[in-house]
């Protein structure tokens, strides 16, 4: 879950600007207001994501996080003017900001004390992971298909958290 997180934030991240202004036809301006909507939502959100998560369910957390993080993408994707990226970009970083210090939190509570600080780590690696694969991923579907369609595939990436969500809980037994 990590890895998707991390690989759907930083691949949305350095491909806005392009798909806003090459697809789009939006202005050099408009492109840069992309990843910073979308940088300045997961911030603010993860900030108040973390008074969130002490009274919701994780699992629902993390689910709604990707269902909203995957709707970001999809409007993004079929964003007909720069705005409505933008507006993309914003609900993209709101649903994206909760996945991974959801999942961190539960690698660490799941795990037994004398692992905790092993099982987080492997996690972030995990997670960092995506940040070397997901804008080269996003790159060549783009490449192939187009920018749209790239961040459709970064939503299909985002709802495969649905299913692996319950999982992590799971494990612990």
């Amino acid at each position: 879950m990590v890895l998707i997180a991390f690989m759907t934030e930083n691949a949305a991240e350095n491909w806005s600007a392009l798909h806003i202004e090459q697809t789009l036809g939006g202005s050099p301006a408009q492109g840069a207001l992309g990843p910073a909507a979308l940088a300045a939502t997961m911030g603010v959100a993860r900030l108040v994501g973390q008074g969130i998560m002490a009274r919701v369910d994780p699992v629902w957390l993390l689910r709604g996080g990707a269902v909203v993080s995957a709707c970001g993408a999809l409007i993004a994707a079929a964003a007909v003017s720069p705005a409505m990226a933008h507006a993309g970009f914003v609900v993209m970083g709101i649903g994206s900001s909760v996945i991974a210090p959801t999942a961190f939190s539960l690698v660490g509570r799941q795990a037994a004390p004398e692992a905790r600080a092993r099982a987080v780590a492997r996690a972030t690696m995990l997670g960092y992971m995506g940040y070397f694969f997901g804008p080269p991923t996003l790159g060549f579907l783009a490449g192939a298909f187009g920018l749209s369609a790239a961040f459709v595939m970064a939503a299909l990436m985002l709802v495969c958290v649905l299913p692996l969500a319950p999982q992590l809980i799971r494990r612990r037994a």
